[in-house]
């Protein structure tokens, strides 16, 4: 009995050391990890401060250059990137001043180097606006016609802000190191520690496991020399033998029904995977019906508005011919949806011949398709790299189609629009991605942009027929993918879409590939 007692305290008396170390190792661990993690966040502070003063200087000899180049090339572009250019130098500098807040030393040299960048700010857009005003010969221009020659002093004011900020960097980052490595020193003597500790609880419960062992050996053989025998214990353990069989022909039983039920909800699940599929092939075969007969009687309703309008149209009001041209609009807007929907029905009965192709390639084919589109438009395709994938070339070439063709029409109030293509891996997927920077939408209605006749804008702001994308949400189906976008008002759309590329999976975010072409 005072033997069990002992080991039990001894158990209790290492456990309790135990914890001890891993909750000091832990406390420290947790309190290395928040000074570390304030160390990160001066040292971000400092590569941020770093990379505006760069902006910055960046930024003056961009304006510099942009004032040479247009009095050498007259590029008509070139006044507005400069103003653009020199709006965002003005912003850096704020943001340069908002950084360097919490250093004195920074801030004297912002107080000196500010008015020196303001002036010169002054004198380049002088400057423009006088190469603007007049006209000057390519062969009397040269460096020194520019408001300014390059300062050293303002070299040397950038220079030392840099030299102070990556002093700090320095220090921080080695700060950080420090830190890490008294982190992992004490981690390691708390392991060793503990690993210590342990050795010598595993010896103490084996010896205390062989001695029981020897006592309950020294037990039994006690009793076979007594001879004694318990014929009680004999039939109980028959009885227990009889529960234990009526146990197993109860479990035998309640899996053959688990079996029965598995089997029933299987044929209900083939039997209603039947009737949708059957719902399916109905639904598609009416929208084909309804469509062929819709062509016939619009095609009539447009030639004989427009034989009325030719024929008649002097001797028509006013009103008249706007209501004649309301019916040829309408007309031809019902014929767009028609054909729409007839692309739609087609898809959806259209077996899918898969074949490894290239991504690239349906990518220009898609944008040749559009070009009619893109004419006296200014627009820049920055297309990455992208996957080759096995799909079916012709439904993923109309999927690029009507991505591209909703970017190029969505974009068209923007001066310089900008369509970007890429991809990236998921889990067992590719995804790739169409982006642009035109009139997005509200996110909170997402849900309903890949249904059929759902659209977010009004007619007369954006034409369409509520379709093209509902397309898309098929194709990508059928190819066992899904489609998903993302937007905010006046500020783009991207929308992407997976493909499986072996198992199924899920996608996880990651950083888009591709550069600008």
């Amino acid at each position: 009995m005072n033997r069990a007692l002992k080991f039990r305290r001894n158990l209790w008396g290492i456990a309790a050391i135990v914890t001890a170390i891993l909750g000091f190792a832990f406390f420290f661990a947790l309190r290395s990890a928040s000074q570390a993690e304030s160390l990160f966040d001066w040292s971000a502070h400092a590569e941020e401060v770093l990379d505006k003063t760069s902006q910055v200087r960046f930024g003056r000899s961009r304006l510099m250059n942009q004032v040479w180049a247009f009095r050498v090339t007259r590029d008509p572009g070139l006044p507005g990137r400069f103003r653009d250019d020199m709006e965002n130098l003005r912003l850096n500098m704020r943001d340069l001043r908002t950084l360097a807040a919490d250093n004195p030393r920074q801030r004297e040299i912002l107080a000196e180097l500010a008015p020196l960048i303001d002036a010169q700010l002054v004198l380049l857009q002088k400057s423009m606006e006088s190469a603007v005003e007049n006209n000057t010969p390519v062969a009397e221009i040269s460096t020194s016609s520019l408001p300014f020659q390059p300062s050293d002093h303002v070299r040397d004011l950038f220079d030392t802000m840099e030299k102070d900020e990556r002093h700090l960097l320095v220090e921080r980052t080695a700060a950080v190191h420090a830190n890490v490595e008294r982190t992992h020193r004490v981690l390691l003597v708390a392991g060793i520690l503990t690993v210590i500790i342990l050795c010598g609880l595993v010896y103490l419960v084996q010896r205390e496991i062989f001695w029981r062992a020897t006592v309950e050996g020294g037990l039994r053989r006690a009793q076979e020399m007594l001879g004694v025998r318990y014929e009680g214990q004999r039939a109980e353990l028959g009885h227990v033998l009889e529960d234990l069989h009526e146990q197993i022909r109860a479990r035998a039983q309640a899996e053959e029904r688990v079996h029965q039920l598995n089997a029933d909800l299987g044929r209900r699940v083939r039997q209603r995977t039947a009737e949708l599929e059957e719902m399916n092939r109905e639904l598609e075969a009416f929208s084909y019906s309804v469509s062929h007969d819709l062509r016939a009687p619009l095609r009539h309703l447009d030639g004989f508005s427009r034989i009325l309008q030719q024929t008649y149209g002097p001797q028509l009001p006013e009103g008249a011919q706007h209501y004649l041209e309301r019916i040829r609009s309408a007309a031809k807007h019902m014929s767009e949806l028609v054909e729409d929907l007839l692309q739609l029905a087609r898809v959806g009965r259209q077996a899918t011949r898969r074949e490894t192709q290239s991504m690239r390639l349906l990518v220009d084919e898609a944008r040749k398709e559009i070009e009619p589109e893109c004419v006296e438009r200014d627009i820049r395709w920055e297309i990455g790299a992208l996957p080759e994938l096995e799909v079916d070339p012709g439904l993923f070439r109309l999927v690029f189609t009507n991505l591209f063709s909703n970017a190029v029409k969505f974009t068209r109030d923007r001066q310089v629009a900008t369509i970007e293509v890429g991809s990236f891996e998921g889990t067992g997927v590719s995804v790739i991605f169409v982006r642009d920077n035109g009139a997005g939408f509200d996110p909170r209605h997402a849900d309903k942009l890949f249904g059929v006749f759902q659209r977010l804008h009004r007619q007369d702001e954006f034409e369409g027929t509520g379709i093209g994308l509902a397309t898309v949400h098929r194709v990508i189906q059928k190819h066992g993918g899904r489609v998903w976008a993302e937007s905010q008002v006046n500020q783009g759309a991207c929308f992407y879409f997976s493909v499986p590329t072996g198992s199924a999976g899920t996608v996880e975010p990651k950083e888009a590939i591709g550069a600008a072409v």
